[in-house]
């Protein structure tokens, strides 16, 4: 009796337990990830490569003035950075020792050269010399005249020499000291149009193959307030600078920008540009290891694809292959989304607050 009413408990015991277990829920509700998104589409996007430089005038249009003579240095009229005129004096020179010694010498055998000539003249007249002669003499006299007179001009009245600038400009750079003595033919200053500016920018060695003549560059000024100006690439020095370890990409700026010579300068230059090209703002693109993939939504759920990468403009990025125009791509949220998860974009999560 008492085992059977034992059974029955047991059996009774199981079925409620049965029961308990069917009316509890089979599994919690598949989680819906909440998310950002927006059609893709093509954009035009310029890669740059950041550098920084200094204006400086642009040598192409300046103009050097150096001395004709052997000549040392008695006053300086102007400093480097002076604003000059065409036919302004910048020095005063006075011919070397070597120079008048040149200049004495010159004026003696030019008398003796011209004494000779009449001297055959009279010969040949007599009949005492060739007509040959006669020609030597004289053109030895023309030219020992022709160097004096040369020496003569360019020593200056009185001995004294003059440095004229000739154009309108800036002193770019004035080299001498009074006192100095400067070879002929030695450049005493240099002057340069005061429009006439170019930016000397560094390049990174391995970034300087991609630079080239030509390739539009914005640069600004690093002072406050500074305003963009558009420029181009005018030529590449390939030559690495010994202190910066850099290369130097020159740009000619356009008149009346407001720069000064020597102004610190950023710049951004272009060195690919591809136009109407998918892109994807970089908080899209997520990488797993060096594969960099992106989710879109279709059908309220996210689908994972796997993407190539070109040029980056900013928070752009170029997609060349795995996207289409028009699909929705999720921008912010996905994070936390994996493959055929669940997805509400914001736009219908706050149509359904609404309601």
């Amino acid at each position: 009796m008492n085992t059977a009413l034992i059974r029955w408990t047991i059996v009774l015991a199981a079925v409620l337990l049965a029961g308990c277990k069917q009316s509890s829920p089979d599994a919690s509700p598949a989680p819906v990830a909440l998310v950002e998104s927006q059609a893709v589409a093509k954009r035009t996007l310029k890669e740059t490569i950041s550098a920084y430089g200094t204006t400086e005038f642009a040598t192409a249009d300046a103009t050097t003035l150096t001395v004709q003579v052997e000549s040392q240095v008695a006053q300086i009229l102007v400093t480097s950075g002076s604003s000059v005129q065409r036919g302004q004096v910048l020095l005063r020179l006075v011919p070397s020792a070597t120079t008048r010694l040149d200049l004495g010498k010159a004026k003696l055998d030019a008398d003796a050269a011209v004494r000779e000539r009449d001297r055959v003249a009279r010969l040949r007249a007599d009949g005492l010399v060739t007509e040959g002669e006669l020609r030597a003499a004289t053109n030895a006299a023309a030219s020992a005249v022709a160097l004096r007179n040369s020496l003569g001009a360019r020593t200056g009245p009185a001995a004294q020499l003059t440095l004229r600038a000739t154009r309108d400009g800036i002193v770019d750079a004035l080299s001498v000291q009074p006192g100095d003595v400067l070879a002929a033919g030695a450049v005493a200053a240099r002057i340069a149009p005061s429009d006439s500016l170019q930016v000397r920018l560094g390049v990174e060695p391995h970034e300087a193959q991609r630079v080239a003549a030509g390739q539009f560059v914005q640069v600004e000024s690093l002072a406050p307030q500074g305003m963009p100006v558009a420029a181009v690439i005018s030529g590449v020095d390939r030559r690495i600078d010994p202190q910066s370890r850099m290369i130097a990409a020159l740009v000619r700026l356009p008149t009346h920008t407001g720069l000064l010579p020597g102004a610190a300068l950023h710049a951004e230059i272009v060195v690919a540009e591809h136009k109407d090209v998918l892109a994807a703002p970089r908080t899209a693109v997520l990488y797993a290891g060096e594969q960099a993939y992106l989710y879109v939504v279709s059908e309220n759920k996210a689908q994972r694809r796997d993407v190539s990468l070109g040029i980056r403009d900013g928070d752009w990025l170029e997609v060349t292959a795995g996207l289409k125009g028009g699909e929705a791509l999720v921008t912010s949220g996905n994070s936390v989304l994996v493959d055929g998860m669940a997805v509400r974009t914001a736009s219908a999560a706050g149509a359904d607050d609404k309601k």
